[in-house]
């Protein structure tokens, strides 16, 4: 058992009512631990679990909290040892099942639906008809293919937010998809909510869903890894929970059918923290533009008509997501002003333009997609980019904007 143990990222409390009992429900966002319910009494050690704190100086700091006698040193003993029995600690014993997982779902060929029965029905006919409402719904698009346009699609910015919040602004974005296209290829830049190493991550795997199977342009991912020069599959494993590329290919499933004649590339895209941090540029951090530029060649070299979706939700703000106030009704309309401002760079197709303006702010609303969309655009030849609709859930806890755009040339 570590000295001074520490939860690992990842792992979130959840309060919980439970038979009339107030317990807290652990869980993982990264799927490799299963639930686990504490008492509610647990989340003032849980804090303390970070690392540099010994399980005798915890039971002090409660005692200080508290008052004598409460906490003994035992029951912190017995949460600590119940935790690293589900790898919910950062220690060496997690970090040996994590490498075991990640070989064995290399091996895998498919990629299973992570989200169904949860974010959306798994029954095929009720995800149907969940799909279908969301065009047909007073205010949306009305059908595929209701965007006309005579040049050819060639990207998409679509939200990733829950399908019940957002539905309507995903088939908006949808819409542009002609319902005969000669496109053979799916590109897909999902942001990845949890931390990696790489810039990107890389799989080679179909994504199966309620609505059938999609093969993966694999012959692509290896060969991007390849000029990239550094290992893009370091991070694989994070598809296997992330729901930011599932949610594009079930529209995609929904609108195009499972047996077509087309494929997807799924691209995790990393956090860009580490750049604004620093105050550097995209282009200026090395790894990122090598294997930008791997993609950029990889499609350049491929014969296929292709289509880049970034999967991006715009700004999140309220003290959920770190900010000291709840965020009041009334300031929507600027939140939606400022939010336009910045996809004005988008329509302009200026990467560098957007990426600027969220530094300039130190990301203080939090884009999420700020790495999708400035990849898209760094990998794009557009000249013709579109907004097609903008939403806001509102939750004075925690507000998330988003949009659909659509890129032509």
């Amino acid at each position: 058992m570590d000295v001074s143990p520490k939860i690992r990222p990842g792992i979130e409390a959840i309060p919980v009512n439970h038979e009339g009992r107030e317990i807290l429900v652990l869980r993982d966002r990264t799927n490799v631990s299963e639930d686990l319910a504490v008492e509610r009494q647990s989340a003032d050690i849980l804090l303390l679990l970070d690392g540099s704190t010994s399980l005798r100086d915890i039971q002090v700091s409660l005692m200080r909290k508290h008052g004598l006698g409460l906490i003994g040193i035992d029951e912190i003993q017995n949460l600590v040892e119940r935790l690293d029995e589900h790898f919910m600690l950062d220690n060496e014993r997690y970090r040996n099942h994590l490498r075991v997982l990640a070989e064995r779902f290399r091996k895998e060929s498919i990629r299973p639906a992570s989200h169904a029965g949860q974010a959306y029905p798994e029954d095929p006919a009720a995800l149907s008809e969940l799909l279908a409402g969301y065009f047909d719904q007073p205010g949306g698009p009305g059908f595929q293919g209701s965007v006309q346009q005579d040049k050819t699609l060639c990207g998409l910015v679509l939200p990733h937010i829950d399908f019940q919040r957002g539905g309507h602004c995903y088939a908006w974005g949808f819409s542009a998809l002609p319902q005969r296209t000669e496109t053979e290829l799916y590109m897909i830049l999902g942001t990845c909510h949890l931390p990696m190493t790489q810039p990107f991550a890389l799989t080679t795997k179909a994504f199966q869903t309620p609505l059938g199977r999609v093969s993966c342009a694999g012959d692509l991912a290896e060969s991007i890894a390849q000029r990239a020069g550094v290992d893009l599959f370091h991070d694989e494993l994070l598809h296997r929970s992330e729901h930011t590329i599932e949610f594009q290919v079930v529209f995609l499933q929904y609108l195009l059918g499972d047996e077509g004649d087309y494929q997807i590339l799924p691209i995790l895209c990393s956090g860009f923290q580490e750049m604004l941090e620093k105050r550097i540029l995209p282009m200026d951090h090395d790894p990122y533009r090598r294997a930008l530029e791997a993609i950029i060649e990889t499609l350049n070299d491929s014969t296929k008509q292709t289509c880049l979706i970034a999967s991006a939700d715009l700004a999140h703000l309220g003290p959920q997501f770190g900010d000291p106030y709840p965020v009041q009704q009334t300031a929507l309309k600027r939140v939606e002003q400022d939010d336009k401002g910045l996809l004005q760079f988008v329509l302009d197709g200026d990467a560098e333009g957007f990426y600027r303006t969220i530094l300039g702010e130190g990301d203080r609303r939090r884009i999420c997609g700020l790495p999708p969309i400035y990849t898209l655009l760094s990998v794009s030849r557009s000249d013709d980019i579109r907004l097609l609709n903008y939403g806001q859930a509102f939750h004075p806890h925690a507000t998330v904007t988003f949009a659909s755009l659509a890129l032509w040339n």
